[in-house]
């Protein structure tokens, strides 16, 4: 009897998609690529000890997990069972996903005669489901209704998959630039991924991304709680698919900096991998400093404050002065 491997993001998901009675294993993807040095080989032994670094720095997650799921993970792509005739990838709209899904299309394209066909089913809406962000609002029975509705990768698919990697994983942003420009439309959810992540670079005006921005923007002139800001933001950003470990991430790279742009009451330290919310975390603000107003209206520069030091795939984004920036009226990117 055929037999298939569907691939997923998420535990929550790939535990639904198996009570659904699916017919095949369920390989569940569990990495973050939009965080974190990227290369064209993922399990490369130098990249690997650098993205378990920043996993943990960032998030604390331990350093030899990290690695070994990543390995083990890979060692799944490498070499798929034989009796495996179909993959499927299960991926949805936000730049999270496409992400995983080019990265993911682009190694198994890169196995050597493989046996199996390779499918996809990539949505970013569901009927009855108002706000649509992932596969795992769903539940078994709406789980069920997708069950061989996948369709065949085709060799356009493939190759931009590939593109997309190949300039993602790039040392400077300028291949990303000009696939901005392309046709992308063979992946159809494309567009709008990568221009999340062009948002993503610090703007030539202040020097914040666009998820930094919004957080000072919602804060205002008053008092936010952490968690309705958490959710406010996801919902007005949601085309970046990122969890509630990148949002605390991005609220501490500009509270936890020379020139703080916000301040946190009610506690110092903001939820990290594995750990339950600190006791009255829902009372917990976050407020605008002086120095977070005036980076706000463009009065001051982020990045020439407090410099930076983080990745947006292959590129490494570090200092204070010489640093790739959106230009966000030509699409493009200038150092300054």
């Amino acid at each position: 009897m055929p037999k298939k491997l569907h691939i997923v993001n998420g535990n929550a998901f790939g535990d639904k998609l198996r009570a659904s009675g699916i017919d095949g294993d369920i390989l569940v993807w569990r990495e973050s690529l939009c965080e974190g040095p990227i290369g064209i080989q993922m399990s490369d032994s130098v990249l690997l000890s650098m993205r378990a670094a920043y996993m943990n720095n960032r998030h604390g997650i331990p350093k030899e997990m990290f690695k070994s799921t990543t390995l083990q993970q890979e060692k799944a792509l490498d070499k798929p069972a034989e009796d495996v005739d179909e993959i499927v990838l299960w991926f949805e709209h936000d730049l999270y996903d496409q992400l995983m899904l080019c990265y993911l299309l682009t190694r198994l394209f890169a196995l050597p005669n493989p046996s199996f066909k390779l499918s996809l089913l990539s949505i970013n809406q569901f009927p009855g489901v108002e706000f649509f962000h992932g596969l795992g609002q769903l539940n078994v029975n709406q789980i069920t209704q997708l069950h061989d509705k996948w369709l065949p990768v085709s060799e356009d698919q493939l190759l931009l998959a590939c593109k997309v990697w190949m300039a993602y994983s790039a040392s400077e942003p300028l291949l990303m630039a000009t696939l901005l420009e392309e046709d992308l439309s063979a992946l159809p959810f494309l567009q709008k991924a990568l221009e999340a992540n062009f948002e993503r670079y610090p703007s030539m005006q202040n020097g914040l991304n666009t998820i930094q921005q919004l957080i000072l923007e919602f804060i205002g002139d008053g008092e936010v709680l952490v968690l309705s800001l958490f959710k406010k933001v996801s919902q007005t950003a949601s085309q970046y698919g990122l969890g509630d470990l990148q949002y605390w991430t991005i609220v501490d790279s500009i509270r936890k900096c020379e020139a703080p742009l916000v301040h946190l009451t009610g506690g110092d330290k903001l939820p990290s991998y594995s750990e339950a919310l600190p006791p009255q975390f829902e009372k917990w603000r976050l407020h605008r400093t002086d120095m977070g107003k005036l980076v706000h209206t463009c009065e001051l520069d982020h990045l020439y404050l407090n410099g930076i030091d983080d990745w947006i795939g292959g590129v490494h984004l570090l200092g204070k002065k010489d640093i790739w920036r959106r230009n966000s009226i030509s699409t493009g990117f200038v150092k300054m």
